[in-house]
């Protein structure tokens, strides 16, 4: 079942809580209208959904976090040609405070705080709301049982929390993305402050961690019938929310020295560990409740996201409720491109799925990191997409790959054909996945090295990623190498990575510990360094393949041998309903063709279960070939002239590319500086690596309207 109504009936108290652009709300408020809505349980309920519709909003966790503002890595990447600074595309790093995408999330964000701000003051401040403890037996470690004065939970404190929950959902975003902001817990009518002061990030996570512990006791375990979980916030989301700001405040950020507007640098606060403490401690709560586990198979918990199957108990913690037909991305912007085109009057087979953009990728080089065992590969690794006519078509010559953990190609009736998003599809906002990677890395941090229970955290992860037959030399064997905190923290992100594509996890969990700007660097190299090595030699392919533990030479498949098939039954292409491609080398680029001219003989020999068809038995198009046969695509990011394509050289514009000149340049506190790279010693470079400037600007909107109280740092 789908909480569809927490949009729809949410949309009536924006009316009464939202704001056009922040720092221009209206502060007046009428009184009798407020006691009406907050003066019955069911009334507040349908004002609470006014703050769920703020995070379901196609400008924030519906959409733009996990698209324009997910930004490039190792993981996620998205590949742009633009030779001059474009001062709009994040993603890259290549931002100016007058892009209008910057300060529509900066205004939706505020929006968002502001609604929450206001619901939680109305409900705090109602006849109806109060906060009691109730006696309830304790046991002692000597047997012993004692009475003790306990939060007494009601609908009205598990709303409170869940508006508060929301309302640090909305701040971590900010505090990701600007790093110090205008921070306030009080709604404008309250306090008539149209300017609230810009408030050090660690303060923010402070107030916000303190205010959560204490909500968090007033609410429902999720385990508890009284609210729908996983589509509402219970006590166990409120913890990791915890966990969540307690590990961003702990962790690395870019910071600028005092009245220094220039430069920037990355550190951390002196008081880390107390961060990472509470971090293992909240955690450890959601652990040892035992309200979770990973019985689903990794894909299983995207499908039935995509299929509208909502399960408590298991790996979604929160699922954000998206409505059908009303808002969410989610399945149109990943998973592969399908495209439909409504006004053609003929059905192809992959019509009724509606359009889909497919635009939310990864790097061409994440699928191989993974272990060929590992059975999050073949789900997640999209190679091809669907045209207007429903014919397969290769991603072989892009720079990216489709994401397919989700796709509106999955849902096992179609949205409809004249459909494109709106597709209602949940995102899984917290997962337990999450929490115990999340332990394990705050548990090895506190006790600086790896416990037992840090290990096993990360196996009971790691265990659903592998067969049963593979999990004593893929899991037990492989974590119980690492010994030292360096190594185990190594594998914990490596799991975070496997685990979270697209979930915009990667680039938080690599600026947290320091790593942005080695990762960016080599994936800038793993592009560079491959494309000079398929059109000759590169000096620098023999570190990437070090660096990455993966022969790239050898391996990386820059000929992709194709045929079209009716869909036969792969596990990791869930949907039956239209063609695909059977693909001979889909991981291996020493396959060789063994005649020469079409790979005719290997395909001979597969003694296949199934039929390859023509594109004429696809589309019915008598334009179409009527050939049986294979479709090779070629890799090929190199001008005639040998050099690498825009989108190999300006992808991560704003740290690292060409210049004019040929030479490798990469963006130090401001200024793009000629760097060096040492081919034999990959750590030498990494050492001398400058932070990536990854915060974006306050608007120049906002700064106006502050009457110039707030400023820019960090060069911008």
């Amino acid at each position: 079942m789908k909480l569809n109504k927490i949009f729809i009936s949410g949309l009536a108290m924006l009316a009464l809580t939202s704001c056009n652009d922040y720092l221009e709300v209206d502060p007046a408020t009428n009184a009798a209208t407020t006691e009406l809505v907050f003066g019955s349980e069911g009334e507040t309920r349908t004002a609470l959904y006014g703050v769920y519709a703020k995070v379901c909003s196609d400008g924030l966790f519906g959409n733009n976090l996990y698209s324009t503002f997910q930004l490039n890595s190792d993981v996620d990447f998205y590949a742009n040609g633009d030779e001059a600074a474009s001062g709009n595309q994040p993603r890259r790093f290549d931002v100016r405070s007058d892009a209008s995408n910057v300060e529509s999330l900066w205004n939706n964000l505020y929006s968002a705080v502001e609604t929450a701000n206001e619901f939680i003051y109305n409900l705090q401040n109602s006849s109806i709301y109060s906060e009691e403890t109730q006696e309830a037996a304790q046991e002692g470690a000597d047997g012993s049982v004692s009475t003790i004065q306990v939060p007494k939970v009601t609908m009205l404190t598990q709303m409170m929390g869940e508006a508060k929950v929301m309302r640090a959902m909305f701040y971590h975003e900010l505090i990701s993305y600007w790093g110090d902001v205008p921070f306030t817990m009080k709604g404008t009518y309250e306090t008539d402050d149209f300017v609230p002061p810009i408030t050090p990030r660690q303060t923010i996570s402070d107030e916000l961690i303190a205010d959560l512990k204490h909500a968090a006791e007033y609410m429902y375990s999720d385990q508890d019938a009284n609210i729908a979980a996983p589509e509402r916030i219970s006590k166990e989301a409120a913890y990791a929310m915890i966990a969540r700001l307690a590990l961003q405040a702990g962790g690395y950020s870019l910071n600028h020295p005092e009245n220094d507007d220039k430069s920037y640098s990355m550190s951390r606060p002196s008081n880390y560990r107390d961060y990472y403490v509470i971090a293992r401690d909240y955690t450890k709560k959601i652990i040892d409740a035992g309200g979770h586990s990973l019985n689903k198979s990794f894909r299983d918990v995207f499908i039935d996201e995509c299929n509208f199957v909502v399960t408590s108990g298991d790996d979604p913690i929160f699922e954000i409720p998206f409505a059908k037909a009303n808002n969410s991305n989610w399945g149109y912007a990943q998973g592969p491109t399908n495209g439909v085109d409504a006004s053609d009057a003929t059905d192809y087979s992959n019509s009724v799925w509606g359009k889909a953009d497919g635009g939310v990728r990864t790097s061409a080089f994440y699928r191989y990191s993974f272990n060929e065992k590992d059975l999050r590969r073949d789900y997640i690794d999209g190679i091809w997409y669907y045209s207007n006519q429903g014919l397969p078509t290769t991603r072989a010559n892009d720079y990216t790959i489709h994401n397919n953990k989700w796709s509106k190609l999955w849902n096992v009736n179609g949205l409809g054909k004249s459909t494109t998003s709106g597709t209602g599809i949940n995102f899984a906002y917290i997962r337990y996945a999450d929490v115990l990677l999340m332990f394990a890395e705050a548990d090895n941090e506190v006790n600086n090295g790896p416990t037992a229970a840090a290990k096993e955290a990360l196996k009971t992860v790691r265990k659903r990623a592998f067969a049963s037959e593979d999990q004593a030399e893929m899991v037990d064997a492989y974590v119980d190498a690492a010994s030292s905190k360096e190594d185990f923290l190594k594998l914990v992100l490596n799991e975070r990575k496997w685990e979270f594509a697209g979930e915009n996890m990667r680039w938080k969990d690599l600026v947290r510990n320091n790593m942005y700007a080695e990762k960016v660097f080599f994936t800038f190299l793993d592009y560079f360094a491959m494309t000079e090595a398929m059109a000759g030699t590169s000096a620098y392919i023999d570190m990437v393949e070090a660096y990455d533990g993966f022969p790239y030479q050898e391996k990386f498949v820059s000929s992709m041998y194709c045929v079209y098939v009716k869909n036969y039954p792969d596990p990791n292409f869930p949907n039956r309903g239209v063609y695909m491609f059977y693909v001979a080398n889909r991981y291996d680029g020493s396959f060789k063709n063994p005649t020469g001219t079409a790979p005719a003989k290997y395909f001979d020999n597969l003694e296949l279960d199934f039929e390859p068809v023509s594109a004429k038995a696809i589309t019915g198009l008598s334009t179409a070939s009527n050939t049986v046969g294979w479709t090779v695509a070629n890799v090929n990011w190199s001008n005639d002239d040998g050099t690498p394509k825009n989108q190999i050289v300006y992808s991560l514009y704003g740290y690292i590319r060409i210049d004019q000149g040929g030479n490798i340049v990469v963006v130090n506190n401001g200024t793009a500086q000629k760097f060096s790279i040492n081919p034999d010693n990959a750590q030498d470079n990494i050492n001398r690596l400058p932070a990536v400037r990854y915060l974006l600007p306050i608007p120049e909107e906002a700064i106006a309207r502050s009457g110039n109280v707030y400023k820019n740092y960090y060069g911008f």
